[in-house]
Order: C-alpha cells, then structure tokens, then sequence
C-alpha cells in the first residue's frame, strides 16, 4: 500500500506541474466533449466489507459527457481485484482436525482465495476551475447510483477435492450484490496538446444481500440487508474527443 501510495502522489505532483503552462486561446467558452477514462486504484474496505475483504485494487474504467456548462454525466466500471480475503469459518464443516481440506488421495488441498467482483454506476458531476492561471486543470465532485457485486473465489487443483469443486463452490463463495452510492472529488488536467490525465478520492456505499440461499460453511443463510463501505485513490489517464468545436477555454480542448 506505501508504494501505491508514493507513486499516487509522484502522480498528483506531476498533473499539477503540468498545469504550470496553460494553452493560450482567445476566449473562455467550454466544448461539448466525451472523456474516456482508464485507471487504477487501491480501496480499503470498512464495515461488515471490511471483515471480509480488508483492502483491494480496482481498474476503473468510464465515458463521460461533458457539457459546455461543464456538467458531466457518464458511466462508469470498476473490478475488484483481492488477493487478502478473510477465511475465518468459510470452510467450517470440511476442514477436518487439521484444519485443511483433503484431497480424495488424502492429501491437504492447496487453496488461494481472491476477491472478485466490479461495480457499474451511472454518474453525474460538475467540473470547477482551481484557478484562471491553469485552466487545464479541474477539480470535479461526482456522484453515481449504481450496482455492486462482490465473492470470494477460490483457485485450487481441479479433479481432486470435488467437495469444493464445481456448484459446491458455490456454496463457499458468500456471492453478495446490491444497490450502489458512490462520491467522487477528482483532480482532472485536460490538454489535448500533450496528455491528458485524472487523479481522486472515490468513496462508496453499497446496500446489499447474500444471493446465495445457504452458506455451506456456517451452516445458515446470511440473513438481512448489508452495509458494505470501501474508500481509496485512483488515478489514470484521460482521452478528450470534442463533439463540437466552438469558442474554447484554454486548455480544455
């Protein structure tokens, strides 16, 4: 996580600096563009989410529209990518006085847990100059109402321990979905001269349910709705493709 986050900030330092030198342009009037978004993030998980799924990374892509009023409205996708999964109880029932798994051959089974899952959200936000001496570079508040889903996947040796193999599986995976909420603050430095790029906070809320019917290793079925929360940094590059071509404000082509 400290590298993620030193090249986060070597990251931010440079869209700043790349701001030092607008593109002159005669008057002040906004284009009708898209913006195309991929990037990467680091997210920490809270709450019940938190528990199971301590930290993750994501890929969040998006196409954006924004207006010469430069509101923007957009969809976005994000997948979640956890290697540190909490297994505490998951496969309770099976795992034997060892506490492994056995193989039909009697052997302990080799099992790597992941987190995986991806949100989609549609979005809407509203971009503000910082200030008149970098017009390339806008900080945007967005918000989005979408849907989450998240599992645990589990990746071992096929053919040998059926009793987590196949529809079993489905059994340990705590499949989870639900209705999404998400807030944005985001630096954006937009110059279609040189590169284009994005970097933020993102934070989310998602109100959800087990979808499975019966979990295997606890015996019961999740009862209720869930609160799973999760904060974190992104950043990445943009591509601007303006719509219509009109007066322009500096540096945002």
């Amino acid at each position: 996580m400290f590298r993620f986050l030193v090249i986060f900030a070597a990251f931010l330092h440079q869209c700043i600096l790349m701001a030092q030198k607008p593109v002159p342009a005669p008057a002040t009037k906004s284009e009708t563009m898209i913006l195309l978004k991929v990037g990467g993030g680091f997210y920490k998980s809270a709450g019940i989410l938190g528990q199971r799924y301590p930290h993750f990374a994501g890929i969040p892509v998006a196409a954006y529209l924004k207006t010469s009023s430069n509101l923007t409205f957009g969809i976005d996708f994000m997948n979640f990518l956890g290697s540190k999964v909490n297994t505490t109880g998951l496969l309770q029932g099976i795992n034997g006085s060892s506490g492994n798994v056995l193989d039909q051959n009697g052997f302990p089974t080799v099992i790597r847990y992941y987190m995986r899952g991806y949100t989609l959200t549609g979005t809407a936000g509203k971009l503000f100059k910082v200030n008149n001496k970098n017009p390339q570079l806008k900080l945007q508040t967005q918000f989005g109402l979408g849907f989450m889903q998240h599992k645990t996947r589990m990746q071992l040796d096929a053919g040998r321990s059926p009793q987590v193999e196949g529809e079993y599986q489905e059994g340990y995976d705590r499949l989870t979905n639900g209705l999404q909420l998400t807030q944005t603050l985001r630096l954006h430095y937009v110059n279609t001269e040189t590169l284009s790029v994005f970097a933020g906070v993102d934070l989310s809320q998602g109100f959800t349910r087990n979808q499975r019917n019966w979990d295997y290793g606890f015996g019961n079925r999740e009862p209720g709705r869930r609160l799973d929360t999760y904060f974190g940094i992104s950043a990445g590059i943009l591509i601007p493709i303006t719509l219509r071509s009109s007066t322009r404000e500096p540096g945002y082509m």
